[in-house]
């Protein structure tokens, strides 16, 4: 996969605050690219989630969730089993399997990524 991801972690462009995040796919790509376990994961989650995200393909949705993961500003707390990340910013959760799969990424609030 080629795809590639915004500076700013795919979060709101600047003074959007409110709105979908925005997804510039014209950036660097991160050293450590995480993947779904399958396609058809990746493929049922964007289909759930994609729209909300702003994402308009399955690529962006996996480049979108990426940028949050590598994005130095987003929140991370290990759990029992998974990783969350979460940036505060625009509300991008990601949860990161230990065999470093991605699991899922949606939008959500901190008193959500708080409670996990």
């Amino acid at each position: 996969l080629a795809a590639l991801l915004c500076l700013s972690g795919c979060g709101f462009a600047s003074g959007e605050s409110g709105s979908v995040p925005s997804h510039d796919t014209t950036s660097a790509e991160t050293a450590s690219y995480l993947t779904f376990r399958t396609e058809d994961k990746l493929q049922q989650h964007f289909e759930k989630h994609g729209q909300e995200a702003g994402c308009a393909t399955a690529e962006e949705y996996l480049a979108a969730a990426n940028a949050v993961v590598a994005n130095p500003a987003a929140l991370h707390k290990l759990q029992a089993e998974d990783r969350d990340d979460f940036l505060e910013s625009t509300g991008e959760f990601v949860v990161v399997s230990p065999a470093g799969y991605i699991r899922t990424y949606y939008l959500t609030d901190r008193d959500y990524f708080e409670r996990q």
